[in-house]
């Protein structure tokens, strides 16, 4: 999360959105920024680690290892599954009664599989990368 962000290499025209909703994260609001001036935000999928240890593992490990507690709604992580559905829902009720019909959002790879998921449990259509691509456009519509 705190590595430099690279130029957008993506070809996305800011003047094809109502609005952006941009993630906390400062990777993915500075990606955002350069391409809509949006200052809407939305909060990642918090990552803990899943076990305490003083053993220098790979950051890789980490990550699978965190993801796999939060899915198993692990005490170790500060959120689990089911509260991420949750927020994904209530920040999906937020979009629809914005009233806007063209929306971006700006994001991490594992909130937007998991919000791709959610988007298309509420009707929309739509395919994400098993790995999403940093500034790759993944379009869902209703």
């Amino acid at each position: 999360d705190h590595f430099p962000v690279k130029a957008n290499v993506a070809n996305i025209n800011s003047d094809d959105w109502d609005i952006c909703y941009a993630s906390t994260l400062s990777r993915a609001y500075e990606t955002a920024k350069t391409i809509y001036q949006g200052k809407d935000l939305i909060i990642e999928v918090p990552l803990s680690a899943f076990m305490r240890t003083n053993v220098k593992l790979p950051s890789m490990v980490w990550h699978v290892g965190g993801r796999v507690a939060w899915f198993f709604s692990s005490q170790t992580q500060k959120e689990n599954i089911s509260g991420t559905k949750k927020r994904i829902d209530e920040f999906m009720k937020i979009i629809e009664e914005s009233g806007h019909k063209n929306i971006l959002v700006v994001s991490h790879g594992f909130f937007m599989k998991v919000f791709a998921r959610q988007l298309k449990k509420h009707g929309f259509t739509g395919t994400i990368d098993f790995a999403p691509k940093n500034g790759k456009l993944y379009l869902f519509e209703k």
